[in-house]
């Protein structure tokens, strides 16, 4: 099989199945898996697919984004026990940053009776946070985005640029060895590289499912993460990565 019929049955696997693993393709191809991997890679440069850890998926598939309604009927009990963690690496005093999303906002839930600076991009959060009376919220203005809840874009930034926290947590749509913490929205990745930039220390906060998922947007490389609070046991590869880069794993299993 020529290299262009090669990457054109690629391209018809990942349209009717939506994503397909290097060694499936390798199998159906009867070529070998760094051949496929060659070819994902030339792939992706044109656009045509997102590669992903041992495979690929559709562009489609890549940059869908789910409501944060349909988000919060997600694995709710795995979100309160990050929050439960998150919460406990709170000082009075302290200025934090809470980044839009379920997570976040379970956090925001639970705040504890401290003195606390909150600054969020999240309607939702903010209306939480008038219920902590100890706390003084400050709410970034911007292009408010439906899907997500989240106030976004230039004068997000712009405000950011001016702030300076001791903690953001950070959420993601999806986390990756090679391709790093990702999100399905260019605008909202902008705004979270701002969060990071104002933040003393950054704080992943994600549960099992944001693993191994990749997005059309890099909000950061993993290395740029301080701590990781999640709901499983990471596999090696992240286990090793974060102790060469010095960041804490914290996990509800653990």
């Amino acid at each position: 099989m020529f290299s262009d019929e090669r990457k054109s049955a690629i391209l018809n696997l990942i349209a009717k199945h939506q994503r397909v693993t290097v060694s499936d393709v390798a199998a159906s191809l009867h070529v070998s898996e760094t051949t496929v991997r060659r070819d994902l890679q030339i792939l992706e440069e044109q656009n045509l697919l997102k590669r992903t850890h041992g495979g690929a998926v559709s562009v489609e598939l890549a940059s869908f984004e789910p409501t944060i309604l349909e988000k919060s009927l997600l694995y709710p009990n795995e979100k309160a026990a990050i929050a439960k963690i998150a919460v406990a690496m709170l000082q009075a005093g302290d200025t934090i940053i809470l980044d839009a999303g379920t997570t976040t906002l379970e956090i925001a839930r639970q705040l504890p009776d401290l003195d606390l600076t909150v600054i969020t991009n999240s309607l939702d959060i903010g209306d939480e946070l008038l219920q902590h009376k100890a706390v003084t919220p400050i709410i970034i203005g911007g292009e408010y985005r439906r899907t997500t809840g989240a106030l976004v874009g230039v004068f997000a930034e712009m405000m950011l640029a001016r702030l300076n926290a001791d903690k953001v947590f950070l959420g993601a749509n999806g986390i990756h060895v090679e391709r790093g913490v990702t999100t399905a929205n260019s605008l909202e990745a902008a705004t979270k590289q701002a969060m990071i930039r104002a933040s003393r220390e950054v704080i992943l906060v994600a549960d099992h499912s944001k693993f191994e998922q990749v997005h059309m947007t890099q909000i950061c490389e993993l290395r740029t993460l301080d701590y990781v609070i999640t709901d499983h046991t990471l596999p090696s590869s992240y286990q090793a990565l974060f102790q060469q880069s010095g960041t804490t794993i914290c996990s509800v299993v653990a």
